[in-house]
């Protein structure tokens, strides 16, 4: 959203600076109110469109800045034969994104099924690599890369005397009581 921002308040400058040119170079008061009305028109015009850009999903090929390796997918609403529109949670960002990508069966496919698996496991579904353009539609990636897949289910907790990932036994430890005073 700040690129979007940069952007209008750059065509803004821009409308301003030719307003202001056409005012000095000009005698003519028609060309003056021209000026000036073409500067009220394209300042309305780009706070509209840039309202309306907000509410819009950004198409996922379109994405250039975000190097991310997986995404969470919070939301998704396919429609078979048109896109699949994805609400996702970058790593990289604090915020959710509203992205559409174009349909293709095989990721609609992959995320019914990670949605049902994750569903199950209570876990979360991911994209893996969101903005790699060789597994979208047009240049497909291997067959064997999923686009979409659920989280493995979360490690239950180590009993007493089971081994955590270094090689040590685990010693149970009753929590401390303090004396009632």
């Amino acid at each position: 959203m700040n690129t979007l921002l940069a952007l209008l308040v750059a065509y803004l400058i821009v409308s301003l600076g030719y307003a202001l040119f056409s005012l000095r170079t000009t005698s003519s008061h028609i060309f003056r109110l021209t000026a000036l009305l073409y500067l009220a028109a394209s300042v309305g015009l780009a706070l509209y469109l840039f309202n309306q850009l907000l509410s819009r999903p950004k198409p996922i090929d379109q994405e250039y800045f975000s190097q991310a390796r997986e995404a969470v997918v919070l939301a998704v609403r396919p429609k078979d034969g048109e896109a699949i529109y994805l609400w996702l949670q970058l790593p990289d960002r604090e915020a959710p994104a509203y992205y559409v990508m174009p349909w293709d069966g095989q990721a609609a496919g992959d995320l019914d099924i990670a949605q049902r698996e994750a569903a199950q496991q209570d876990g979360l579904v991911l994209m893996n690599h969101p903005f790699k353009r060789s597994q979208r539609q047009g240049i497909k990636g291997d067959d064997k890369d999923k686009v979409f897949y659920a989280t493995p289910p979360p490690r239950p907790p180590l009993k007493a005397g089971e081994m955590d990932g270094s090689g040590q036994a685990m010693q149970y430890r009753p929590p401390s009581v303090t004396p009632a005073r």
